[in-house]
């Protein structure tokens, strides 16, 4: 893991979506929309449907859109999404 980046790891119940190091992590938690960074404080929280962007190291952002609930945790730089569904044709969108 470079400085300045996190390990992000994003799975569902069929298969891994995402394993790698991220600089940032935007995803629709329960309570509003969450950004997370390197060194974010230890949480653990319930997601919703919607828009989860993330930015892996020198690469283009990704966009996939969450279709049911899921789970986020944060700890010492490793972060895990566990999913629900996921629209597999919205995966990856990269922005330009």
């Amino acid at each position: 893991m470079n400085k300045g980046s996190f390990h992000l790891s994003i799975l569902s119940a069929e298969k891994i979506l995402f394993d790698g190091d991220v600089k940032y992590l935007y995803v629709p938690a329960a309570e509003g929309y969450m950004g997370i960074l390197p060194d974010h404080a230890s949480l653990i929280s319930s997601l919703t449907p919607g828009k989860v962007e993330l930015r892996p190291l020198a690469e283009p952002p990704v966009i996939f859109f969450l279709k049911g609930n899921g789970l986020l945790e944060v700890h010492r730089n490793i972060v895990s999404l566990l999913v629900d569904t996921i629209d597999s044709s919205s995966y990856p969108v990269a922005l330009p």
